[in-house]
Formats: structure tokens, sequence, C-alpha cells
């Protein structure tokens, strides 16, 4: 006997979740569907779980952090979710002409969604490379704050009347943000000198992939070391198309997510550049791209996605990089 799933839509806000659930097809009496609330915290998702019978599957929005209690609540509880972009809830909208939105509405027309789409699990990252993620976004903030003083201070040097206290007072804050600076470096970084040496001449060792880029990526992943996978890797950096689904019909990708490392893809956006030209396997992607009508951009992002396969690929096999290995075959 096949059960059907029963899809909940929950609209996410910064202190109540808005849950709806029961809806299989459109009905005039859609916006009417009663709803349930409860405060966006981990004990009060917690209990609401307790209630849920068996085959649910949770749809809601991705909303910064503020998904983050359910996500983690539901994972430990091995309960199915998906976590489906605004533009695609919007397409969504659109195509069910609702004119009058309030959370309630929100929450069922994911439930609505849900049955509608049955869109595959999503999964939260590993909390190893979750923590890793905070670090370097707070390393990168600490080092644009020292960077901001830094400029003060220059600009006072040039005033012969500049405030002693002033300065003092810049100087102390650099002083204390080089302390955390040299704190999360030493968290973040811990290969040796013979290790970095090595995985530097790998991972240069892919064409397109110069000093700053395989730097950037060293320092970025700490060398790969707790990445099984290079799906983790494009996730971590952010390298992940966006995907818009308006109707059964409509499959598109508007760039990236950007839910990783901006300083990084700047960087390897750079190295896609010459990739495109003088890495084969590269060369081939972007081509194949502009032919089915890709975008320049769409097609830069699938020869950066491809560069940090190879990359990804050098390191764990530990073998330098051939630019003709896949048209050798």
């Amino acid at each position: 006997m096949t059960i059907n799933k029963q899809y909940i839509g929950i609209d996410v806000g910064s202190h109540e979740l808005v849950i709806a659930q029961g809806l299989s097809q459109a009905s005039s009496k859609f916006i009417k569907l009663p709803v349930q609330t409860i405060d966006n915290t981990i004990e009060a998702i917690n209990q609401w779980i307790e209630t849920l019978g068996e085959n649910v599957h949770i749809i809601f929005e991705q909303t910064g952090t503020y998904n983050l209690p359910l996500s983690y609540a539901l994972t430990l509880h091995e309960i199915t979710f998906s976590v489906i972009t605004p533009s695609q809830s919007k397409g969504f909208v659109k195509s069910m002409k609702v004119t009058h939105q309030h959370d309630g509405v929100d929450a069922a027309l994911l439930s609505l969604y849900g049955a509608n789409y049955q869109p595959a699990p999503t999964s939260i990252e590993d909390e190893h490379l979750h923590h890793l993620r905070q670090k370097r976004k707070h390393l990168s903030t600490l080092m644009t704050q020292k960077q901001a003083y830094e400029n003060q201070l220059h600009a006072l040097s040039f005033d012969p009347r500049a405030d002693k206290l002033v300065i003092e007072s810049l100087e102390l804050l650099q002083m204390t943000l080089q302390i955390q600076i040299t704190k999360f470096k030493e968290e973040l970084f811990t290969l040796d000198d013979d290790q970095h040496k090595h995985l530097f001449g790998l991972i240069k060792s892919v064409v397109g992939i110069g000093d700053a880029s395989a730097n950037a990526l060293i320092i970025a992943s700490d060398g790969f070391k707790n990445f099984s996978n290079v799906k983790q890797v494009l996730k971590f950096l952010g390298i992940v198309p966006i995907e818009k689904h308006s109707s059964k019909s409509v499959h598109k990708n508007y760039g990236l997510a950007k839910t990783g490392l901006g300083y990084v893809r700047a960087i390897l956006y750079m190295a896609a550049r010459s990739a495109k030209k003088y890495n084969l396997a590269c060369v081939a992607v972007y081509q194949r791209q502009r032919a089915l009508g890709k975008a320049h951009k769409v097609a830069m992002i699938a020869v950066m996605n491809k560069l940090i396969r190879q990359v990804f690929g050098v390191v764990k096999n530990q073998t330098l990089f051939v630019n003709d290995f896949e048209f050798a075959k």
C-alpha cells in the first residue's frame, strides 16, 4: 500500500514559525486554511516535532539565519525537509494568482508547493564545515575592520593637529583586532610549511590556477583536509548555481548562491578567465555552454566549477594535473 507523503509548509520569521499542512490541491478555501504559530526556538520546534505523525516532509524558504534552528531540529529528528529559494516560491505564487498574502497564506502556499512538485530533500552541511564557514567569515570581517582603522591612522598621519587621544584609540583597536586575527588564522590554518609547499605545487599545476588562487584555496579549505567530496567544496565556496522553478516546464539557473567566501570566488573568477583559454577541459566546458545558448556569466560559473573539480582531484589523488588527460582516452 502506498502511503501519501504529507507536506507541511512553514513561513519562517525571526521570532515565529507559521505552519500550514494538509493541502494537496488548489482550493477556493485555501486562504482560510487553519494555521499554527510557534516560537522560532529549538525548544518550541522540538515540542512541535513530537506531535508530528509519520511520512511528513517540511517545506520552507531560505531566510538566512532565521531558518537554522528549524533545519537543525528537523535533522536531529531525522525528518525530511526541503529549503527552497525565494525565487522558486515567488514563481509558484504567480502561477497561483494569489494577490493577498500574509504569513498564513505563505505557509499554505509552501505546503501546496510541496504537494505539487515534491522537491528533493535538503541536507545541512557537516558541523565542522559549518563552523569553518563562520570562522572564515568572522576572520574576513576582522581584517576589513583592521584595514579601516589603518586607513584612518594613515589619513591622520598627514594632519599636524591630529588628536592624540583619537590616534591612541585607533592604535588600540588595531592592536586588539590583530590579536584576534592571529588567533583565528592559527585556528583555521594548521598546515606546516612542507605541507603547504606540496599542496601549492599540486594545485598550481592545474592550468589557470596561479599563485593567488592556489594560496586562497589552500588557506580557505585548510588544505581540503575535512572535505570528503567535491560537492562539499563547491557548496563551501559558494560556487552553486541558483535554480528557479516557476512551473514544471521552467527550470533556469540564475547566477551563484553566494553562500560561501566572496573573496575566494573573486580570485577564482580571474583564474577561470585564464582557464577558459588554456585549460583544455575548461575550454571545452565554456564552448559547450556557449553553444547551448548560455550567457557568458553562466559559462564562466561552469568553468569555475570545473576548475574546483580539477583542483580537488589532484589534491585527493596526490598527482600533478595533466592538461590533455580527458582527451587522451
